[in-house]
């Protein structure tokens, strides 16, 4: 195993950290098969060597596999492969779908639409804000390991999207939840609805299914804890590649019709 093909290069300009790229690379040869579960992998020695690096960059890297379940160490025999267990998702917890699913999976973003633009009626009424009010919009598609997984549509107010839009998010490489935990809008509850719906033609093409095929539909409206909402999205998650696990949380803020919000977890299979 090493570091100078092409597509297993360090990236030496990104602001990625080394042991995150040296971790991804390995993280994808173990799930891809190229590193067999059990495999004993090369020494820190070996692979600094081999990728370029320093010996504490490998080792923060395997601490990182370690922690994640992709790598088990033992003592004076080194370090092997192994496959995390089957986790889910929470969807409104402190972390996103990229944060969580990246740690097991290859997570690409395809970025429809970003922009400020007058809100629909219902996301305004959401985000309760008058009618014909301005918000941002990002639409995107989520894949995992290189299956389409969601289709989903965020509407934020004009000044979250203001910060949104100076991020990395808009071009499919940042994380929306850490950019709005980095402004101070941290999901502190929920209201969600989930439903089985058919793909029509547009939401067929989005996520690669035939047309009728069998989705499920999450609309869901985020606030703080001082209860500000802050996000109202919706997302169509093809079951084929993800499973939802719906929880019940705390009461809803005493101005939000939903009684009790919903927590749900979304998992590869």
């Amino acid at each position: 195993m090493s570091g100078s093909g092409v597509e297993a290069a360090i990236d030496r300009v990104s602001s990625i950290p080394y042991y995150n790229q040296l971790a991804d690379r390995i993280r994808d040869r173990i799930s891809a098969g190229t590193i067999a579960v059990g495999e004993r992998l090369p020494s820190e020695g070996e692979l600094a060597t081999s990728w370029n690096l320093s010996r504490a960059t490998v080792r923060e890297a395997l601490r990182l596999l370690e922690e994640h379940g992709w790598v088990s160490r033992i003592a004076r025999r080194g370090a092997f492969a192994t496959m995390p267990p089957q986790r889910g998702w929470l969807l409104h917890g402190r972390e996103g779908f990229f944060e969580n699913e990246s740690r097991r999976h290859r997570v690409t973003t395809a970025v429809l639409r970003a922009e400020q633009t007058e809100l629909p009626r219902f996301a305004a009424e959401a985000l309760q804000l008058p009618p014909g009010s301005a918000g941002y919009v990002l639409e995107r598609v989520r894949a995992l390991d290189g299956n389409i997984a969601l289709y989903s549509i965020n509407y934020l107010p004009s000044r979250i999207g203001r910060l949104v839009a100076l991020s990395d998010v808009p071009t499919g490489t940042g994380s929306l939840n850490a950019t709005m935990h980095q402004a101070g809008y941290d999901v502190a509850g929920a209201s969600r609805t989930v439903e089985a719906v058919t793909a029509d033609g547009t939401l067929a093409q989005r996520l690669d299914v035939p047309t009728g095929a069998p989705l499920l539909k999450i609309k869901s409206t985020s606030w703080n804890s001082d209860l500000v909402v802050f996000d109202h999205h919706e997302v169509w998650v093809r079951s084929d590649v993800v499973h939802v696990e719906i929880q019940v949380g705390a009461p809803a803020p005493a101005h939000h019709p939903s009684p009790a919000p919903e927590f749900g977890r979304i998992a590869s299979p």
